[in-house]
């Protein structure tokens, strides 16, 4: 999508850097974690730096940003109210906004953080009673706020300068749900995709896509071809007068199982005037490496089974789901990356809306940012938990037992692909992922790209896996390298929720918690780090 994630991904492919050494961390902050630590969240702003927020109790946090040396630039401090959460940011490339929000609630507050001077502005939102928010987008003073009311799809539009809020008419006749909702900064446009229909019956999915007045300007409408059906999209502006629509589809008849929708394949389409032109569909079973996370023996089963389909004329039916990334264009092909992921359960008397005993994995109490009984984004993650298709729960059940908690999701394996113009399938390749687990459900892997060889990194438990490939042939073999630390002598006892993100040019920041241990440096010391990564 032409959106800032599309436009920095672009500029990560003409980066003319050396990905194929290894990872190198070029600069590490270390924040301390105080007994009673609270939930930390870092938000990169491409070139302009890296924020992090963090929750000093009930009603007060920090917000400090560091530039692209991480060193620190300001710091100030914010309140909420009480019963408040975080939710979620948006940066419209000029302004942050942060989101907070409590559970069914109709009370909301919108912090605008002016980045250079560092000043915040703080709004209230009284509105719809009872909304189950499930994403968020800011864009020139107008903010968006996506969730869900008595089952039904809503988006709330407010103007912070004129104060006002209304719900934008969706008019869709059939039971929807609201799939993603995307920034698309350069042409000032919010583009939402819906799932449209009732159990399979007249499904479609819908993208609409609004203006920072909150008008609709375009609606793209994507129906069903013979049994297949169009699980989610990705809109990409690729040039001027070029869009390309691409996602993953599956059978209709899965779209009302208890499972919720699953999908066998990615399609792939133009847009001219908004309608789609000659849609391809690819089933994973045409893929060369898509079943290479697989053991050699559960391969050779399944390469079996595809076989016997074919031979009488079928094609296998297949149960996964997958997130789909924002596609590149590069050269004449079109480079997309997907991972493949399931929800994981555990038996025992836990909420639905936290995870275990409400103690993070420092032994601290969970706080206001970690509440066990905050709504479902932020559980789920960055896709909407309303959704069938991202939902650990199916199709429009989200009921839970005393017996059956969810308990995350897990990571089996990513693909990259690459299609011409026309989109056919040119080639495939794949990397595996092993004992990934997270809570929220959020885009792991990362590609770098230079010429006709990409890198696939992903981190987990402290180190970065990378995987080097060139189409379909694999130059370096998945190789973990661990993350580096601040001071000699440090041994990492634990880390939790790691990830690392694309932030400018050719670097990453890497983030999340860790235990450490030195003996020669005063002992333990619990941090929340930020590294600052090249490739």
């Amino acid at each position: 999508m032409k959106t800032l994630f599309f436009r920095n991904s672009l500029l990560l492919v003409l980066s003319l850097v050396s990905i194929f050494s290894e990872a190198q961390s070029i600069k590490r902050l270390e924040i301390p974690m105080p007994a009673n630590s609270t939930e930390m969240f870092t938000i990169p702003i491409n070139e302009q730096g890296v924020l992090v927020l963090n929750q000093l109790n009930k009603t007060n946090y920090t917000l400090t940003r560091y530039d692209t040396n991480l060193d620190r630039l300001w710091v100030v401090n914010g309140t909420i109210d009480a019963s408040l959460d975080y939710v979620k940011h948006a940066y419209d490339g000029k302004n942050l906004y942060l989101l907070f929000s409590r559970y069914r609630s109709n009370v909301y507050e919108v912090v605008k953080v002016n980045i250079g001077p560092g000043f915040i502005e703080k709004y209230q939102i009284m509105s719809v009673d009872r909304m189950e928010v499930s994403d968020f987008q800011a864009l020139n003073s107008s903010v968006f706020i996506g969730g869900v009311v008595n089952s039904q799809p809503v988006i709330l539009f407010t103007n912070l300068q004129e104060r006002k809020t209304k719900i934008l008419p969706s008019a869709l006749k059939s039971q929807a749900e609201i799939q993603s909702m995307e920034l698309d900064t350069t042409s000032g446009l919010v583009n939402v995709t819906y799932a449209v229909g009732t159990r399979g019956k007249n499904y479609q999915l819908v993208l609409k896509s609004f203006d920072e007045y909150g008008k609709q300007i375009t609606q793209i409408v994507m129906d069903p071809e013979n049994e297949f059906a169009m699980m989610n999209g990705r809109l990409s502006l690729v040039s001027d007068s070029t869009e390309v629509m691409f996602g993953t589809y599956g059978h209709k008849n899965t779209i009302g199982s208890s499972k919720g929708p699953t999908s066998q394949g990615i399609y792939f389409t133009k847009l001219i005037d908004n309608e789609p032109v000659d849609v391809k569909f690819h089933s994973f079973t045409e893929f060369k490496n898509f079943f290479s996370f697989m053991s050699d023996r559960q391969r050779e089963k399944q390469e079996r089974k595809i076989q016997d389909k074919k031979e009488k004329g079928e094609d296998l039916r297949l149960d996964y789901r997958l997130l789909v990334h924002d596609i590149v264009k590069q050269d004449d092909k079109y480079i997309m990356v997907a991972e493949a992921f399931y929800a994981d359960y555990r038996y025992n008397n836990v909420s639905p809306y936290g995870f275990g005993n409400g103690w993070n994995s420092f032994g601290s109490p969970y706080s206001s940012f970690y509440n066990p009984y905050r709504w479902g984004y932020g559980n789920y993650g960055l896709y909407s938990p309303f959704s069938s298709y991202y939902s650990p729960w199916g199709w429009g059940n989200r009921n839970y037992n005393n017996s059956q908690a969810f308990d995350g999701w897990i990571y089996t394996h990513a693909i990259v692909a690459a299609f011409d113009e026309k989109g056919n399938l040119l080639w495939d390749n794949s990397i595996e992922m092993k004992d990934v687990k997270e809570q929220k459900l959020t885009e792991k892997v990362k590609a770098s790209i230079k010429g006709d060889e990409i890198a696939l990194s992903y981190s987990n438990k402290g180190q970065i896996f990378t995987k080097i490939i060139k189409a379909e042939k694999v130059l370096e073999n998945t190789q973990p390298r661990p993350i580096e630390t601040q001071l000699e002598g440090d041994k990492v006892k634990q880390t939790s929720s790691d990830n690392i993100d694309f932030w400018y040019n050719n670097y990453f920041i890497a983030s999340g918690y860790q235990r450490i241990n030195n003996e020669q440096e005063g002992g333990r010391r619990n941090v929340y780090y930020l590294n600052k990564v090249s490739f």
